[in-house]
Formats: C-alpha cells, sequence, structure tokens
C-alpha cells in the first residue's frame, strides 16, 4: 500500500531523498515550489511532485515503478491542492513523451515546442474562452501592433515605446504580464499602463493570462542540462503568440525596445524575430533615455529603494508619481525594500 505524504524539504534527510529521486529521473531540481508531496513505498520515496502557486513542477516517478497508477495518484493530489488554494485553472510544462499522463486527467495541450516541451492547462475558464474573449476586442485596420510588458512600474520608456507603435499603426494592443510575481501586483501594474496611454485612443490595454509567462515562473526541471532555458521559453511564447493570439486580433507587427544590457533579453528577442516571421514583424525601438541613461523599471524600483524621488518623477509619468504618493503605493515601497514582493490587497 503506498501512501502520499507532505514533503518538508527544510528538513535535511527529506531534501536529500527528494533530490536524489531527481537527479535518478535527469530532472533538474527547482527551489520556487511552494509545497511538495511524494509518495511512499513503506519508508522508501518513489515518486514526487511539487506545486508553484498553480503550476505542477518537478514530477518524477522510480523507473520501477512507472507504467501504474502512481503518477495519476500523484497528480491528482497536487491538482487538488491547487484547486482548495482557491486557483480554476492547473498548469504543466512536460515533455511530449509525459504528455498522456495528463491528458488522461484532462488536460488540453495549449502549445508545444519541439518534442523539448508541452504546455497543458486543466481550467474552468481555460484558453479558449480567453481567445474568446480577445476576439470580441478586435479592431479593424491595415496595421496592427501588439506590445507584451511587465511595466513593473509603468515608466516614461514604456510609454515612448507605447507612442512609437501608436503613431506607426492604426491600432496598437498592450499586453500586460498576469502573472502575480512582480514587485507591484497586476492589477496595479494594468492600471497605470491604462493611465499612461489614456491620451492615445487607438491603444488597447489586455492582460496575458497565463499564456505569457515571466522566467520566474517558467519551469526548467525537465529540460536538458545543454537547453537553452530563454530560447525554449522565448519560442513558447512566440509559438502561442504567432499561431493563437495573432491570428485571433489581426496584429502583424510586435514592438519590444532595443536591450543593450541584458543578454537573456536579446536572445529572447532574437527568438521572436525568428518565430514571428513572415508573418508578423518584429520591431526593435532604440530605448529612450534620459540624461543619456536609458529608463528601465529595474532602475526605477532602485531608485524608490534609495528614496530618490525626484530622479523617481524623472523616469515615469504623471500618472505612475502619482500613484507612488499614495498609501497604498508607499506601502507597496516598503514592502519591497524590505525584501519581499507580493502583497494580496493592493
Amino acid at each position: 500500500m503506498y501512501a502520499i505524504k507532505k514533503m518538508f524539504l527544510n528538513r535535511k534527510k527529506v531534501y536529500q531523498e527528494w533530490e536524489a529521486l531527481l537527479i535518478n529521473a535527469n530532472i533538474r531540481r527547482e527551489s520556487n515550489v511552494s509545497s511538495t508531496y511524494g509518495i511512499y513505498d513503506e519508508d522508501c520515496l518513489i515518486a514526487t511532485g511539487s506545486i508553484y502557486q498553480n503550476i505542477l513542477k518537478c514530477i518524477a516517478i522510480s523507473n520501477e515503478y512507472r507504467g501504474g497508477n502512481i503518477i495519476g495518484q500523484l497528480i491528482t493530489r497536487l491538482m487538488d491542492e491547487v484547486w482548495q488554494e482557491g486557483y480554476q485553472s492547473c498548469y504543466v510544462y512536460t515533455k511530449a513523451d509525459a504528455v498522456d499522463s495528463f491528458v488522461h486527467l484532462g488536460f488540453k495541450e495549449i502549445a508545444r515546442v519541439g518534442s523539448e516541451l508541452v504546455f497543458l492547462e486543466k481550467a474552468i475558464h481555460g484558453f479558449d474562452e480567453y481567445c474568446f474573449e480577445l476576439e470580441k476586442q478586435k479592431r479593424e485596420g491595415k496595421v496592427i501592433s501588439a506590445i507584451v510588458m511587465n511595466a513593473n512600474p509603468f515608466t516614461k520608456g514604456h510609454q515612448y515605446l507605447i507612442e512609437f507603435a501608436s503613431k506607426e499603426s492604426d491600432w496598437v494592443y498592450v499586453f500586460v504580464l498576469s502573472e502575480d510575481i512582480s514587485e507591484f501586483p497586476t492589477k496595479v501594474r494594468k492600471d497605470l499602463v491604462e493611465k499612461g496611454v489614456a491620451h492615445l485612443k487607438n491603444v488597447i490595454v489586455l492582460e496575458t493570462g497565463h499564456y505569457m509567462i515571466s522566467s520566474q515562473t517558467f519551469p526548467s526541471y525537465f529540460l536538458k542540462e545543454d537547453s537553452d532555458l530563454t530560447r525554449v521559453q522565448a519560442e513558447l511564447d512566440a509559438t502561442i503568440f504567432a499561431e493563437r493570439i495573432a491570428g485571433i486580433l489581426g496584429i502583424s507587427r510586435r514592438y519590444v525596445g532595443e536591450e543593450p544590457f541584458s543578454i537573456a533579453t536579446a536572445i529572447y528577442n532574437e527568438v521572436l524575430s525568428e518565430k514571428l516571421y513572415p508573418n508578423i514583424s518584429l520591431v526593435t525601438i532604440k530605448r529612450k533615455e534620459i540624461n543619456s541613461n536609458i529608463i528601465s523599471a529595474t532602475t526605477v524600483r532602485k531608485l524608490l529603494i534609495e528614496d530618490k524621488w525626484e530622479e523617481v518623477q524623472a523616469y515615469v509619468p504623471k500618472t505612475t508619481y502619482e500613484y507612488l504618493l499614495t498609501d497604498t503605493g508607499r506601502e507597496q515601497i516598503h514592502h519591497f525594500r524590505k525584501g519581499g514582493k507580493e502583497i494580496d490587497k493592493v
């Protein structure tokens, strides 16, 4: 009789057992997990799986126990916790040869990158519904463009990129990353973008849903050691965007800011250019500068931590600055100054 137990990875012996099973299964361990479960045959760990928010991760099973229903029991237990936490959707990224185990439990495939990665979901309101809602936002025109941003927070650099695209396009869709893993929550970031582009009548601000993801939640546990994580993630994002989202809205251009400093972002933009071609053009714009300094949200957050409000004011639109001065904005700043990121209610 097998037993499913919650694993506490802060305990040395438990962590060592967990790590050994992952290594034997050729799976990378990830630190970004909120809870972990194991299936035991008496005192022997034979299968494990973890959760981060509503994403299943680090799923592994001993070779001698493959082929039975153990993997189904494990995934079911992980999903139970996801539902108990109040989520209405559950996501998994896995290898192509593991897809059947998830499909059997009601997961649907959204996209894949060759045989290296398949992205699946099980949701009450899933990708089909997200696409249906996008279709309601469709506008007609010769040049329909898109921008994807985190806007953490919204800066004059973001505003400049959107204004540039707005001048060259009939309509611009600005997708704001929906994942709540940033210093400023999703609701705040989207609201600041909307206020910062209110003067542009051909711009529509949307959320990405769970279908454009950040490097912080993109799991790498199932990838080969020599895989380029940034490239694989970019290929997945580009595939979903090009094959599903762009067609719904008639998007023919995607705008990005030039990236002179971040190698990862430069690789990401390179992959986007390759994967979006030929139906979608990638337009790269030189980043806006102030006093020869490139504007970035990273710089703004650093200045906020250092309490340099005059410099912050130069880098952000009036609407963003006004929010930062509110009690809620100051509370948020105080929170990430102490090293935190998320606030449940903002």
